[in-house]
Parts: C-alpha cells; sequence; structure tokens
C-alpha cells in the first residue's frame, strides 16, 4: 500500500532509520491511498503490506492484527509541529494541550494507542 504525498501527487518512500543511518525505499503496488485510516483498515482487512507510524497501534501490535516486520530498524522520525503567535506564549489551556501532544508523542496513550 502506497500513501500519496498531497503537494506531489505522488507516493511518499518509504524510509526505515536505525539511529543515524536512513534508508530511502522506493514502493509501487495498485493502492494508492489518501487517508491514514482507510490504509490501516484496508491493512487490518489484509489488503497488504503498509508503512504506518507506531502511533496509535499499539493495541493491534499487541493483539497480533498487525506484526511490525522490520524489527531491526525500530527509530521513527516525522514532522510535527505546533504553531502559535510567536508575539506571547500561548494561554495556559494551549499549554497543557500542547504539552499532553508532546507527552503523547513520546510515550502513546496509557493503554498502549
Amino acid at each position: 500500500m502506497q500513501f500519496r504525498n498531497p503537494r506531489t501527487e505522488r507516493p511518499f518512500e518509504w524510509e526505515f532509520q536505525r539511529g543515524k543511518q536512513i534508508l530511502p525505499v522506493p514502493t509501487s503496488g495498485p493502492l494508492l491511498l489518501t487517508d491514514v485510516n482507510t490504509m490501516l483498515q484496508a491493512r487490518l482487512a489484509g489488503a497488504g503490506v503498509a508503512q504506518v507510524m507506531s502511533l496509535g497501534i499499539g493495541h493491534w501490535i499487541a493483539s497480533g492484527a498487525l506484526i511490525d516486520l522490520f524489527p531491526d530498524w525500530p527509530d521513527e522520525t516525522f514532522p510535527l509541529f505546533a504553531i502559535h503567535p510567536s508575539r506571547r506564549h500561548p494561554a495556559a489551556k494551549a499549554r497543557a494541550f500542547l504539552d499532553f501532544c508532546a507527552e503523547l508523542a513520546r510515550n502513546g496513550t496509557p493503554d498502549g494507542r
């Protein structure tokens, strides 16, 4: 399965990272998707192999519904940005939300999702 880059309209290359080593892998296949949830549901239905971030799929890995095919390449990096006006500090509610998101990105949810 491939995920379409909305800027280029072409599939993203798969990337595997281990420490500072990054291995880009071009992919091909009949299924080109634009929605992560659709990709995940297709994968759970047995439609093929997909590269998905580990964030949010821990329960499927634990149950065996999904399998990590490349455990020797465990590192994951992805751009994740929280944007707020630079002229001032974010409001307390926004700061609490940003802290929550940062913790979730670092450790996942308590139930492994």
